[in-house]
Formats: C-alpha cells, sequence, structure tokens
C-alpha cells in the first residue's frame, strides 16, 4: 500500500515539473497586472527591499516619548569634566517685599531746624606778659633781612633823616607803648657818626592787630573799666620803623637795634652793611 502512495506522489511531483513552464509565465503576467492596476496598494502585490547589511540588535529600549528636535548644533569639542563639586548654601535670604522707588524728592532743610553742635571750648591760658616768648622776625623778602641773615652781600644805601619800615617784627605780650626801643646807627664806633647840626635819629614800634594771637584770650566787658577788654593771654606782634639821623658822615655802620621791656629784659637785633648816600644829608 505504502508503496502505491509513493508512485502515486512521485508521478504527481513529475507532473508538476512538466507543466512549470506553462505555469510560471501566466502566473508572472497576472502578477504584472495586478501591479499596474492597483499599484503599491495592492495588497497582493509583492515589494522585494534589497538588505545592504544585517545588524544584530542586542538590546531593545522602549521609547516612552519621542521629542521632536528643531536643530541639530555641531558641537566642535567636548570637554571632559573631572569632578563637579557640590558648594553648599549654608543660608538663603529669602526677600519679603521689593519696593519699587518711582522718583527720589530733594528736600530741603532750613539752617535753624538742624541742631547745632557745641564747639569745644578754647583753654584760657593766663600768662603775665613776662611770661610770654619774645623773638624777632626779619623777612627775607626785604633786602635789609636779606643783608642781616647773610643770605646777600649787597650794601643797604640810605639818606639821612628818612624813614624805613622794612620788614622787621618784635612779637612778646607787651603792648607796642610798654616797649623802649633804642637803635645804635654807629655801630661799631663808640663815638657819633653824624654832624653836630643834624639829629641823632630814633625807632619806633607799629601795632600789628592783625597779626596779634588771640587763641588764648577771651574778650569781654569789663564794668569796672566801662569798656571790652580781653582775658588771658594774648601774644603781640608789632612791626619797627627806623628813621635814620641828619648828617650822616660817609661810612658804613651795623646799626644794632634794642628792645627793653618793663621787666628790664632787653631783646637785640644786628642789621648789617649799611652806607650812607653823602657825607651830609
Amino acid at each position: 500500500m505504502n508503496k502505491i502512495y509513493s508512485i502515486l506522489l512521485i508521478a504527481f511531483s513529475l507532473t508538476l515539473l512538466s507543466c512549470q513552464p506553462f505555469i510560471e509565465p501566466i502566473i508572472n503576467d497576472a502578477a504584472e497586472k495586478a501591479v499596474k492596476e492597483y499599484g503599491s496598494s495592492n495588497p497582493l502585490a509583492e515589494r522585494i527591499i534589497e538588505v545592504e547589511k544585517v545588524v544584530e540588535v542586542e538590546k531593545v529600549v522602549e521609547v516612552e516619548k519621542i521629542v521632536e528636535v528643531e536643530k541639530v548644533v555641531e558641537v566642535e569639542k567636548i570637554v571632559e569634566v573631572e569632578k563637579i563639586v557640590e558648594v553648599p548654601i549654608e543660608k538663603i535670604v529669602e526677600v519679603e517685599k521689593i519696593v519699587e522707588v518711582e522718583k527720589i524728592v530733594e528736600v530741603f532743610v532750613e539752617i535753624g531746624s538742624i541742631p547745632t553742635p557745641t564747639p569745644t571750648p578754647i583753654q584760657i591760658i593766663k600768662k603775665t606778659k613776662s611770661e610770654i616768648d619774645q623773638y624777632w622776625e626779619c623777612k627775607v623778602t626785604d633786602d635789609a633781612c636779606k643783608i642781616a641773615q647773610g643770605n646777600s652781600n649787597e650794601t643797604f644805601v640810605v639818606s639821612g633823616n628818612r624813614s624805613y619800615e622794612i620788614e622787621l617784627y618784635f612779637t612778646s605780650g607787651y603792648e607796642p607803648g610798654e616797649l623802649l626801643v633804642d637803635v645804635d646807627y654807629c655801630y661799631p664806633l663808640l663815638t657819633i657818626c653824624w654832624s653836630e647840626t643834624g639829629n641823632d635819629g630814633y625807632g619806633s614800634l607799629i601795632a600789628q592787630p592783625h597779626l596779634n594771637d588771640y587763641k588764648h584770650a577771651e574778650e569781654k566787658w569789663v564794668p569796672s573799666k566801662g569798656r571790652l577788654t580781653w582775658d588771658g593771654t594774648i601774644i603781640r606782634t608789632s612791626k619797627l620803623v627806623l628813621v635814620t639821623p641828619k648828617g650822616y658822615v660817609f661810612r658804613k655802620f651795623d646799626p644794632i637795634v634794642k628792645i627793653t621791656d618793663p621787666e628790664g629784659k632787653i631783646s637785640s637785633f644786628n642789621l648789617k652793611n649799611w652806607k650812607p648816600e653823602s657825607f651830609t644829608d
């Protein structure tokens, strides 16, 4: 029985092989008509895709969301970060409210409304007039002072019986009227150096209130004197005026000025290289 089935199977296979040349053109022709009529929409149309390379997929990752990328930026260089340091935030200050300032207004305050600071009182130093230092000051801008201080080798030429206000000042605690001024116009000679018909000449001090130092004194009213006066210490500066003798004899001199205070203290200043204009003035 099995032999009969085997014979029939072989016979059927041979029959199909013998008929293939007739059946295959019919099938191909039918397939071409179907593609022309239905195109790629025909579910029966076959499409052969040539696969260039088969890639083995090791792991399939399930994609939850696909994000559309609008622009791809080409990265030229990738910097490797060795270590990320976490910076702790110690304290976060919460700002409760931000106030927007629309306009800044300048406010003018009257002077009377500002409290005036109390000035530090100046100490009143009460010294007697004799306790105040006495000193001379000769301005370097004056010709006679330059010669006297050795800054010039010139000669100071004078005329007889003439007033000279050189820049020579004397400072002490006394007023000018309390000081005695004496000038030796003939020094270093011991005899007079002018004619008998002339006069001796002299020197005097002129008060300079604007040069006085009042910082250790206070002005106040004294009822017993009925006037304003100063309480404390005033350091007074006066300017020296020299009047030359009349009838000078022609030669050079180094006059010496001496000032004597009421206590008998003497202060001296030496002028140098004085020269009269002529024998008789």
